[in-house]
């Protein structure tokens, strides 16, 4: 079934949601499916050029939750395209479509966050790991649709994988520099593993509020010729970054589900994570990454110890890995989710069914 998809933000279009909903709308079009991407107009400069796509970029502004302005002119913008269903990647997205669509178009809460309370007023649930679609479940019920649907991620062909011969242990880490994703207790284990004599290099790739503290600890720990930061990495700079790695460090103490897990995966990279919920759901201890718990500097520096004298250790859990990724995450896969349940959604919803969702 052939649709017309309205694929919507607002309020939080930034970082991987806004990444997302982008994703979303061309994965959809690859299905053959047509999109409208509803934004707000400060955000249209940040769009890629879709010309000669089957994707249209229609601005509207929205003030908050309560603009029923907005949704008065929504409801016309989905009246004139026939839009078939609604893709909402935020609550202020949801709580204006909800009120504009006709009786027979679902509005579809794509979750990417564990507070959903905002979400709640949607028809169904696409839900990025399985714990989100528990707590989705819990607060509804199960009275709606909701149905896991991961992140995508682009799984690059083997010949982009080859390593230089012979490097040095390469640590890599990619976040946002604030307090909870754990970056401290990476440079802190670095600190450890130098004191015990371990070669290595590590890049620490991201920014944000918590960077200065972070280099000034390296400095301090006498690793400023061994640990970089580069900043954010531009689409050729990631490449390098997870070519050259040999083990991908995960530090958060709470998140959701980060792409640096999945594009760790796809580039066959081992993983150190940390045993928090919903990324947890994305790996497996011992076969896909080694687990340690958060805030753990010293388990954390075991494991690097670990992965660094045992490269078939090493090797095994990027094969694990990397055919998760392609099974699991790839775009291909994504792809073939969203028409799956985007469809069967328009067709319920036409149909007058409510069932139980999956």
């Amino acid at each position: 079934m052939i649709v017309h998809i309205l694929n919507s933000v607002y309020g939080d279009s930034t970082g991987g949601r806004w990444s997302a909903t982008l994703k979303t709308g061309e994965l959809l079009t690859q299905r053959g499916h047509r999109v409208t991407l509803l934004i707000a107009p400060e955000d249209a400069g940040k769009v890629p050029d879709y010309a000669g796509t089957n994707i249209d970029v229609v601005t509207l502004r929205n003030s908050g939750h309560y603009d029923l302005i907005a949704s008065w002119r929504a409801r016309r913008l989905i009246r004139a395209r026939k839009i078939d269903a609604v893709i909402a990647h935020s609550g202020r997205a949801i709580h204006m479509l909800k009120r504009a669509v006709p009786t027979g178009v679902p509005v579809i809460a794509f979750n990417h966050s564990h507070n959903i309370k905002r979400t709640l007023k949607a028809d169904a649930f696409f839900c990025i790991t399985p714990y989100m679609k528990q707590i989705v479940d819990a607060a509804t019920g199960a009275t709606k649709p909701a149905y896991v649907i991961s992140n995508a991620v682009n799984v690059p062909p083997d010949e982009l994988l080859v390593r230089p011969e012979n490097p040095v242990f390469t640590v890599g880490a990619m976040a946002r520099m604030a307090p909870n994703k754990g970056v401290s207790d990476l440079v802190e284990a670095l600190g450890l593993l130098s004191r015990e004599g371990v070669a290595f290099r590590a890049v620490i790739a991201g920014d944000g509020e918590v960077r200065a503290q972070l280099e000034a600890r390296v400095a301090e720990l006498g690793l400023q010729d061994r640990v970089s930061f580069p900043g954010w990495l531009r689409a050729e700079q990631k490449q390098a970054f997870f070519r050259d790695a040999d083990v991908i460090c995960f530090t958060s103490e709470w998140d959701v589900q980060p792409l640096v897990i999945l594009e760790s995966f796809a580039w066959g990279r081992a993983l150190i994570g940390t045993d928090i919920d919903g990324p947890s759901s994305c790996y497996e201890d011992a076969k896909t990454a080694l687990v340690v718990p958060p805030n753990d500097p010293f388990a954390l520096a075991v494991a690097l110890r670990r992965l660094h004298d045992d490269p078939v250790l090493r090797s095994t859990l990027a094969t694990n890995a990397r055919r998760q990724a392609r099974g699991a995450y790839a775009d291909e896969v994504i792809a073939e989710l969203l028409d799956s349940h985007v469809s069967d959604l328009v067709a319920r919803a036409r149909g007058g069914e409510a069932r139980r969702g999956a």
